[in-house]
């Protein structure tokens, strides 16, 4: 019982990491949205589940993201420059790319606060907020859901700045069909987690699989996992996926 007691007296408390000061603030969302000051929210034009929105309305969502690219794009290289970080070097998907990378994602796992431990069931909160993504207005205590989407954009750049058959779209059905069409690996052709998500698709639409990187919802899976209030290691890092690709791995 004493090395239970030792431990939870010497790990940091909720929100304290490398010697920053410790907060009881309930929602580290909120945190890092209060933290964000003058970031300007990225609203989309219809909020929800992307399975309830109409095949129009998600196109409308498509339109409206790529249309605001690279403004977003700027406007987190700008906030980043606030913190000392050189977003433009993901820009050219090359060596500097990976370097800088590495410094936001160092920078990410500073500045992101932990959640309260709940001493009876350790982390209460293990899966990233989904429902609350897709039906956020991503401003106020939500802010932050715009700069994890403008990251992912900036990820994006990164990996299309490497590969440029790589482009934003949304996953409908026939796209889905193709993704999950191996009936050795799929036999009763589920369809896919990303159905109907925006996502950053590499299609060469010649009968190869095409290869969907749901960006967005993985930065935020990221971002939450270094929350974990339990200092869970992340096995994943900041540009994701842009080693794989610049190897000619894949996804």
């Amino acid at each position: 019982m004493s090395r239970i007691s030792d431990w939870f007296a010497g790990r940091p408390s909720p929100g304290q990491r490398d010697g920053a000061a410790p907060t009881t603030d309930a929602d580290p969302y909120a945190m890092l949205s209060a933290r964000l000051g003058d970031y300007p929210p990225d609203q989309p034009l219809h909020r929800g589940d992307p399975r309830s929105l109409s095949a129009a309305e998600r196109a409308e969502n498509l339109a409206h993201f790529r249309a605001r690219d690279a403004e977003r794009i700027a406007t987190v290289i700008g906030w980043l420059a606030r913190e000392g970080l050189d977003g433009t070097a993901l820009l050219s998907g090359g060596d500097a790319a990976l370097a800088e990378g590495a410094r936001i994602d160092a920078w990410l796992a500073r500045w992101i606060p932990q959640r309260p431990l709940d001493l009876v069931r350790g982390d209460a909160a293990p899966n990233p907020p989904y429902a609350r993504w897709f039906a956020s207005d991503r401003a106020g205590a939500d802010l932050i859901f715009s700069f994890v989407s403008d990251l992912a954009r900036l990820n994006a750049a990164a990996i299309t700045a490497t590969d440029p058959l790589f482009a934003w779209t949304v996953v409908e059905d026939a796209l889905d069909a193709a993704v999950t069409a191996d009936p050795a690996a799929n036999p009763h052709g589920e369809p896919s987690d990303r159905l109907y998500h925006l996502c950053l698709v590499r299609d060469e639409h010649d009968g190869t699989p095409p290869v969907v990187l749901d960006l967005p919802l993985a930065l935020l899976a990221l971002v939450h996992a270094r929350m974990s209030p339990l200092g869970t290691p992340v096995q994943t890092s900041f540009p994701l996926w842009l080693s794989s690709i610049r190897d000619g791995a894949g996804a």
